[in-house]
């Protein structure tokens, strides 16, 4: 059986095959004796950052504001900036990988257009910043890196708010200036899961099986932006943290069967689709093994002890689970 049918043989629904249409009469009944609902929300915990490394990234975030506001005030003519922390650590999304390294998106937002190119900014807040780490500083396309040697490392992406229309733009290496709103997606953010505590959780286990999977198997997945976006469209509420992360994945994985062309658009300026990275081949591993992890995940929400559905689980988030 495909794993995509399992959603509708749940909810009694009849599937195609090729010409012909069936009628599964196979039980799935989610029990009782699977509940991890308490083992789901202890695995949050588990993959929260450590109180100790939000605190030296809080002291690393003041500590390049100081840098960054000096240098551009003593070396140059350009206004100072300020900074907003943004991304999944603005979101509450922010997970423990497995490889322990976070990384940190630190919006460095000039009050003009800075008249320079982005290239030539980004060479300015790389000597601002170098020697600050023994690992050092990286110029990518996007932002500039400050690698840490463990921990995490902080990307720096560049933008400036015109002064007329009050419109943000973002800096990119080789392709200057588009429009971009990355406070607005904050916004938009609050708004889709407002009152939704267990929405946000929902997302940290998919990022946390998107870890899991990703470092198992060498796959390029969709990124956590991606996994962000889908699960506020698709997500369905139950009691049970493992039930609605059941509910949610299946329904991911419906969108992504009855789509022709995948996507996931940002709901904000640029717009753009945040999956135009991944080639066709990549897709389709990727929904081959979401597909397995709902196959899996039905199996352990209708197991008949909790036991056995923590080996399922285990399978689908690993040992940390």
């Amino acid at each position: 059986m495909n794993p995509w049918m399992i959603r509708l043989i749940v909810l009694g629904i009849a599937y195609v095959v090729g010409k012909e249409v069936f009628k599964s009469d196979e039980k799935f009944e989610i029990t009782d004796d699977s509940n991890c609902d308490d083992l789901f929300k202890k695995f949050n915990q588990t993959i929260t950052i450590h109180p100790d490394k939000v605190a030296n990234l809080r002291r690393a975030h003041n500590t390049i504001r100081d840098k960054v506001s000096s240098y551009f005030e003593d070396n140059t003519n350009l206004p100072i900036p300020t900074f907003f922390i943004q991304g999944s650590y603005k979101m509450g999304t922010v997970i423990e990988n497995r490889s322990t390294i976070c990384d940190i998106d630190l919006g460095v937002f000039f009050p003009a257009h800075p008249g320079m190119h982005v290239e030539s900014i980004q060479n300015h807040i790389k000597r601002a910043l170098t020697g600050h780490t023994s690992k050092g500083v990286t110029i990518k396309t996007n932002c500039v890196r400050l690698n840490y040697v463990r921990d995490f490392h902080i990307d720096l992406p560049i933008y400036y708010i015109d002064q007329y229309s009050g419109k943000t733009f973002f800096g990119s290496r080789g392709y200057e200036w588009e429009h971009s709103e990355p406070k607005a997606f904050i916004e938009w953010f609050k708004q889709a899961t407002k009152n939704k505590p267990q929405l946000i959780r929902i997302i940290r286990y998919l990022k946390a099986w998107s870890d899991h999977t990703r470092t198992k198997t060498g796959k390029k997945f969709p990124s956590g932006l991606a996994m962000t976006l889908w699960a506020i469209q698709c997500y369905e509420k139950s009691k049970r943290d493992d039930v609605a992360f059941f509910n949610t994945a299946t329904a991911i994985m419906e969108y992504l069967h009855n789509k022709k062309t995948w996507n996931a658009i940002l709901p904000v300026p640029p717009n753009d689709d945040v999956m135009h990275r991944l080639t066709s081949t990549q897709k389709n591993a990727f929904y081959d093994e979401i597909g397995n992890m709902v196959e899996l995940a039905a199996e352990a929400v209708s197991a008949s002890s909790q036991s056995k559905a923590v080996t399922r689980w285990r399978n689908i988030f690993g040992k940390r689970f």
